[in-house]
């Protein structure tokens, strides 16, 4: 487990009967782990806490235990062999004195969980200087598996780099090793020339170390040596890495007999592009290389340059590492190749500087990340920008034609049969990357869309006006229809109601002067028909005025009406009948009287009229009953006599000289009524009548509105 992720952990006292109590190291207690001691017997060797430890539930299981200090940190924390394993002590103020190399008498507890045993010290006994134990021989692949975890090893490899950490507690080495690079942490202590160790052959000796995730995976290796003393050069390093052989960067990668792939090599070629302090690319020939320095450098496209690196391969594409570099000469900058979108996908200008047209698509700005999106043909392909955030950045309109220039790198591999590229990006140096060929068409596909959106709207709008203009056409026409039948209606009712002044009401006044005339001759002179010529002209007076009545209905658009009202007009019928002594009409009102529209009451009462006459003129009634019932939505007219009767649907069959029945059910219909007629020979006759009160506008005469 790596010591930087142990959190601190709380101490209590352990007696140690061998070991005095002046030579003790004494950690402050942890309350309660000394009963825990006494109940269970301490384990003696780290063999012992890797048998209990993967049980272990809770952090009491006591651990006694010495042995040689294989490495120590700045916290206090310190790794412990006792001869045959070696484990993880957390750290302490008494840790914080030791140095590798120290024996120690510990006693603490066993710490569950981890990613292997390590226990929390309640108690440290120095006992002075020991020696480190016999290291087992190590690999990368032992010291990737973590099954080494703290334990005493001896490996072999090549330095690739020596760095003095900050703050100056170790001094770090880039040891390649077959398998893999490994990251080794020397205890700080002055070496006269940490150059020199780079690229020699060494076997050290230390401790394993692996540092873990959250879920105790191992994320990678490193290896703790105690200091340069255990640490043998085996071949050293040459003498100057420039007089090393020339290799091209083709041959980079490539083993021959008698050389290995660890060690440092030498190639030469001229810059194509600077990316970084600490990267940049150079092109032998045809074939572009990736170099990584471990210095800030300045080198200008066009530089003839030798370096001495370590090669690796890395995501597909070779790579010099740790590179020293020096400048052979100076020329103009290399050109761009300009290579087939197929050269492009078979991998042959990765890392080299390459030069293409195609559309700039998209892009994305995240800090001084700057992501392109280009299209070449078909195919869709990423471009780098790395921008500093004080420069503004001014990139072409989208879907613009550009010539990109930058480093081709392939980004994804594909394992058929061999390693075939999938796609490649462009690392793009700055905005002078990045030449505008030709403008982004006028009808880019945003403003289609907003064309489109636009003329959309525009459609809808004028479909809505078109049902809105043509609704209100069909409500003018419907209007104007309206008017003309009712202009043809009111010239027609106008003819009618001339030709009833004209005719009838004419011929009726003429019949009244001669009754006057009549009754003038018998003045003075009793007579006993006198009594029923009065009252023949009383009811020529009633015909006369429903004959007006009717012209006033006909002329109704044009004259005020001057109507009685229902009530009263149902009245004035009945008692002009009473007083003839020919029969006897009685009429009932019902409900709350109220005003109507003239119409209605004329219809109405033309009804009751009608039905009255009927009954005395063809029923030979002697007894009439009228019933008005004004109801809440409607008014119900009902007259009942006890006349001979007749059959219904006979009579309106049979109708053609009449019109008295055919007329009632006009009047119904006029008024948004239903008409009912029941009667039958010999039994009487009901005629009844039922019309909404929302009939028509105008409110009805309240003459006559008490009943």
């Amino acid at each position: 487990m790596s010591p930087q992720s142990l959190s601190k952990a709380f101490l209590c006292p352990l007696l140690l009967a061998a070991v005095g109590l002046a030579a003790d190291a004494p950690v402050p207690p942890v309350t309660g782990v000394g009963a825990a001691e006494k109940a269970v017997a301490p384990l003696t060797t780290v063999a012992e806490a890797f048998a209990r430890w993967p049980e272990a539930t809770t952090d009491d299981l006591p651990v006694r235990l010495e042995g040689v200090v294989t490495g120590t940190m700045p916290s206090g924390a310190f790794r412990l062999h006792d001869g045959d394993l070696g484990i993880f002590v957390t750290r302490s103020p008494a840790g914080q004195k030791l140095t590798p190399g120290d024996r120690v008498a510990v006693s603490g507890v066993l710490r569950k969980g981890g990613f292997s045993p390590w226990m929390t010290p309640h108690r440290l006994v120095p006992m002075g200087k020991g020696t480190f134990p016999e290291a087992r021989p190590g690999s990368y692949s032992l010291l990737a598996s973590g099954a080494a975890d703290n334990q005493w090893l001896e490996i072999e490899g090549v330095v690739r780099a020596a760095d003095v950490l900050e703050p100056p507690d170790f001094i770090a080495l880039d040891l390649g090793m077959s398998g893999g690079n490994l990251r080794v942490l020397v205890n700080y202590s002055s070496h006269s020339d940490l150059e020199s160790l780079v690229d020699a052959n060494v076997r050290m000796r230390g401790v394993a170390s692996v540092n873990v995730n959250k879920h105790g995976h191992v994320v990678e290796p490193s290896f703790r040596v105690p200091s340069f003393s255990e640490i043998a050069v085996t071949r050293p390093a040459p003498a100057d890495s420039f007089a090393l052989p020339v290799v091209p960067v083709g041959r980079l990668m490539k083993s021959s007999p008698g050389t290995s792939l660890q060690h440092r090599v030498r190639t030469s070629g001229v810059v194509t592009r600077r990316l970084s302090d600490k990267m940049f690319f150079l092109r032998d020939g045809t074939l572009g290389l990736k170099v990584e320095t471990k210095r800030p450098v300045n080198y200008h496209p066009g530089e003839v340059i030798e370096v001495a690196g370590f090669p690796v391969m890395s995501e597909g594409l070779a790579v010099l590492q740790h590179a020293i570099v020096r400048v052979v000469s100076a020329a103009a900058p290399p050109a761009p190749a300009q290579p087939t979108m197929a050269a492009m996908m078979d991998g042959s200008h990765n890392c080299d500087l390459v030069s293409m047209r195609a559309r700039l698509v998209d892009w994305a700005a995240t800090g001084p990340n700057v992501t392109l999106i280009f299209q070449a043909g078909d195919r869709l392909f990423k471009g780098l920008l790395n921008q500093p955030p004080s420069k503004p950045l001014s990139l072409p309109e989208k879907s613009s034609l550009v010539k990109v220039t930058g480093i081709c790198v392939i980004s994804e591999l594909e394992d058929i049969w061999f390693y075939q590229p999938r796609s490649f990006l462009l690392l793009v140096a700055d905005l002078a990357d990045l030449e505008l060929v030709q403008p982004p068409p006028w009808w880019t596909p945003e403003r289609l869309w907003r064309a489109l959106t636009i003329t959309g709207v525009v459609l809808l709008a004028a479909a809505g006006w078109v049902w809105a203009l043509h609704r209100q056409i069909e409500r003018k026409r419907a209007v104007i229809e309206q008017q003309a039948r009712h202009a043809a209606a009111h010239e027609e009712r106008s003819r009618i109601a001339r030709e009833l002044h004209d005719t009838l009401e004419q011929g009726l006044t003429g019949l009244s002067l001669q009754m006057k005339a009549i009754e003038t001759d018998f003045n003075g002179t009793p007579h006993p028909a006198m009594s029923r010529l009065k009252f023949a002209r009383q009811m020529l007076r009633q015909s006369r005025a429903l004959a007006r009545n009717a012209i006033r209905e006909l002329r109704s658009e044009t004259i005020p009406p001057r109507f009685e009202g229902l009530v009263d007009g149902l009245k004035r019928v009945a008692d002009s009948w009473n007083k003839s002594g020919a029969l006897t009409v009685r009429v009932q009102i019902a409900g709350t009287v109220r005003p109507l529209p003239p119409r209605l009451e004329n219809h109405l009462l033309g009804i009751g009229t009608e039905a009255m006459t009927n009954a005395v003129k063809h029923g030979r009634a002697d007894a009439i009953r009228v019933e008005l019932d004004f109801r809440s939505d409607d008014v119900a007219l009902r007259i009942k006599d006890n006349g001979a009767g007749f059959d219904p649907e006979e009579q309106l069959e049979q109708s053609a000289g009449g019109f008295g029945l055919l007329g009632m059910h006009e009047r119904a219909r006029e008024i948004g009524g239903e008409i009912r007629i029941q009667s039958r020979r010999g039994g009487g006759t009901e005629i009844c009548v039922a019309a909404p009160l929302a009939f028509g506008s105008e409110t009805g005469s309240p003459r006559g509105a008490t009943p």
